[in-house]
Formats: C-alpha cells, structure tokens, sequence
C-alpha cells in the first residue's frame, strides 16, 4: 500500500530490530523511495475536502488512508494518515494522540528530525510563519531541501499544530514546491 510509504521513517514498536547495517536512515530512505514513483493521481490538482480525526484538510487527488502503531520520542503511538501523489508531489496529513501529561514538544521535534533524516537533509528546516486565517490557526511551515533515495533533490514542506492531546502534521514532498501545491494544502485546514 502506498500510504505505509508516508509514513516516513517513524518507529513501528511491533517490528522485529533490523540487522545493524540497515540504519534508521536506510530504512527511511527506503521508505521514500517507494513514496516518489507517481502516477496513483491524476497530473491535475483536483482538491478535495478531506477529514481525519477531527480537522479537515485539503489534497488534490482522492487519498488513501492508513493506521498504525509508531514509536517516536519514546512513546508508543498510533498514526492516523490521509494522503497522495499528485503532479510530481507527495501530499499527507497526519495525526497523533498523546496520553495525557505527555509533553507534545519533545514529540513534535523527534518527529521533524526523523522527517529530515528520512530525505538526507543537511541543514535545518527554515520557518515561515503563516498568520491565521479563517478558522485556520497561525502556522509555522518548515522547508526543507534534501534528496531521494536516487539521489534526486528533494524539498519539503511541513507543519505541525497541536489542539489540545492532539497532534496534526502536513507534509508536502517534491522536486520543486510551487505556489500552486503549497498554497491550498497549507491554507485549507479548519477545526471539525
């Protein structure tokens, strides 16, 4: 199933170790190289509303969904995701529940670096902030530039907002982010 590609590199508790020459990062990779083949969508950004857990979202092509057991920041965790591939970019909105008196900070940067690790980024994600709008919150979106398993460049777009035990996450991946990609999947969330 091509959703068990989003998910990116985090943890599943339930698996076996690896032999030790297979890194985390090798695994990662693996993981987003099975992600970049497109071809499941249209060329075309047709948007669509889409809900998961509470928040609707916007992806411009019919997705597919997926649950399972993650490890990240040292919790067990389930992660909800919704997404697809669409005109040269990989489109996916997640979601996690923390138990109660988890700390969602620790969580949220365990998850960006494992994102930024899975596409062999070098520097550390560049912040934009994005004033509210609507019922949209205020978001910081994270760039990030890397590569693909084939060593092809790479850029990413990422967020994460929390609503009270709730933790969302957006991810855009392509060779090159434009407007057009980027714009509605950022600026399409409200509250359920």
């Amino acid at each position: 199933m091509r959703l068990q590609c989003l998910l990116l590199g985090l943890r599943n508790p339930r698996r076996r170790p690896q032999a030790s020459k297979q890194s985390g990062l090798a695994r990662a990779a693996s993981l987003v190289a099975l992600c970049l083949p497109l071809g499941a969508c249209s060329p075309t950004l047709n948007w669509r509303s889409v809900t998961l857990e509470g928040v609707q979202a916007a992806l411009p092509c019919k997705p597919d969904q997926a649950q399972r057991p993650v490890q990240l920041a040292d919790l067990e965790l389930t992660l909800s995701m919704a997404g697809c591939e669409s005109d040269g970019g990989l489109y996916a909105v997640s979601h996690l529940r923390l138990a109660q008196g988890a700390q969602a900070q620790p969580l949220i940067d365990a998850w960006r670096a494992q994102a930024l690790q899975a596409m062999r980024g070098t520097a550390a994600p560049v912040s934009t902030p994005l004033a509210a709008i609507g019922t949209r919150p205020a978001l910081t979106v994270y760039q990030a530039s890397g590569s693909n398993p084939r060593g092809q460049a790479l850029q990413a777009r990422w967020t994460w907002v929390q609503r009270d035990r709730d933790i969302y996450h957006w991810a855009l991946y392509a060779p090159a982010i434009s407007a057009e990609m980027e714009e509605p999947f950022f600026n399409a969330m409200q509250w359920q």
